[in-house]
């Protein structure tokens, strides 16, 4: 069963797709949109010319994912994808709240004189997290009476900066917007945490979240890669064959992994710039020890101002292309350790011909 959209869906697409059957999918709606009562507009509906955007509007107006419990009972993997919560929020004067999908516009349900002083609920407001708090602990607290909650898997993933190869096609997203949503995204991944075990989390490194530029549904930041489909398969397929998920990795265990920011972790950086790459390494030390496992991210800077990331993962290392942007390069290194305490350094880009 999917609650998410077509990052999770077009997943069992796949030709290698042998052990999965999909029984339901609910799309194009926000789990804030759950902490509302049913809302019923026929009409509306009836604008909607695909069966299918036309279906995913109505789950949005009835909440129906609480209501069809069969689905929920019959689910061995509950996939969760949060790209769909890029959309603001509909309150509508009756206080029935909904989802401002692209799909609701179609339905033109927002030119009606019935819903005449409806208020937009922005993205990444703080009346929208609150909204969307009370939505999921509806739905973790209707998935545990179940006796579902060890079911779900959350597709952790975040919108591409990138295509996957260089291209003179401009992207579809600005780097700025890129980052706050998924800034937004990581916001509702660590309140998901907080109520699930970290080994339910089906985790990407960016080099696979990138778009392509030819992809079925067109250009988008999160209509990604082949390659993220086929690594996304493994991982469910190596979840379910193991079962892995329901047995929650320790603290200790971790912490054993990797060594904490609290016991004195460092981290150390060293950046070198070609024609057409800056190239970075890091290093976790411990006690003059160096230590290789751990999650590290990196900035890239120009005068100081952010330009690019690459997000936490278990490399130490990194590659970035010349920014266009003329300027001093810096290059920022973090490490997360398993507490969620980090540390960072940062260096100057040298450039790596004048070194030689």
């Amino acid at each position: 069963m999917i609650y998410g959209s077509c990052v999770s869906r077009d997943i069992f697409n796949l030709e290698e797709n042998r052990n999965f059957k999909l029984t339901a999918y609910f799309a194009r709606s926000s789990m804030a949109s759950l902490c509302s009562d049913p809302y019923e507009n026929e009409e509306a509906l009836n604008r909607i010319a695909s069966a299918f955007r036309r279906r995913m509007v109505a789950y949005d107006f009835s909440k129906q994912i609480l209501t069809e419990t069969e689905n929920l009972s019959s689910a061995d993997v509950i996939l969760i994808d949060l790209i769909d919560e890029r959309f603001d929020l509909v309150a509508l004067p009756t206080g029935h709240i909904i989802t401002n999908s692209s799909e609701l516009a179609e339905s033109g349900l927002l030119a009606d004189s019935s819903v005449s002083g409806y208020r937009l609920i922005k993205h990444a407001s703080k009346e929208r997290r609150e909204l969307w708090l009370q939505g999921m602990q509806k739905f973790l607290d209707l998935l545990e009476s179940h006796g579902k909650l060890n079911s779900v898997v959350i597709n952790k993933v975040y919108w591409a900066s990138q295509f996957e190869h260089s291209s003179d096609t401009e992207f579809p997203v600005t780097l700025a917007a890129t980052e706050k949503a998924n800034q937004e995204l990581d916001w509702m991944y660590n309140e998901l945490e907080k109520k699930l075990g970290k080994d339910q989390f089906l985790q990407f490194s960016p080099d696979i979240l990138t778009a392509d530029e030819t992809h079925r549904w067109g250009i988008s930041p999160f209509h990604y890669s082949e390659r993220y489909y086929k690594e996304a398969l493994a991982l469910l397929s190596t979840e379910t064959a193991s079962d892995k998920h329901t047995k929650p990795i320790s603290k200790e265990s971790l912490a054993n992994a990797s060594p904490l920011v609290s016991d004195g972790a460092k981290v150390t950086v060293a950046a070198y710039k070609t024609k057409s790459d800056v190239f970075a390494h890091c290093s976790l030390v411990v006690d003059g020890k160096i230590h290789e496992s751990g999650k590290f991210a990196f900035y890239l800077l120009i005068d100081g101002n952010r330009h690019a990331a690459r997000w936490y993962e278990t490399s130490q290392s990194a590659r970035f292309p010349i920014p266009e942007t003329t300027g001093e390069i810096t290059v920022v290194a973090f490490y997360q350790d398993p507490k969620e305490e980090k540390v960072s350094a940062q260096c100057i880009a040298k450039d790596l011909e004048r070194s030689e």
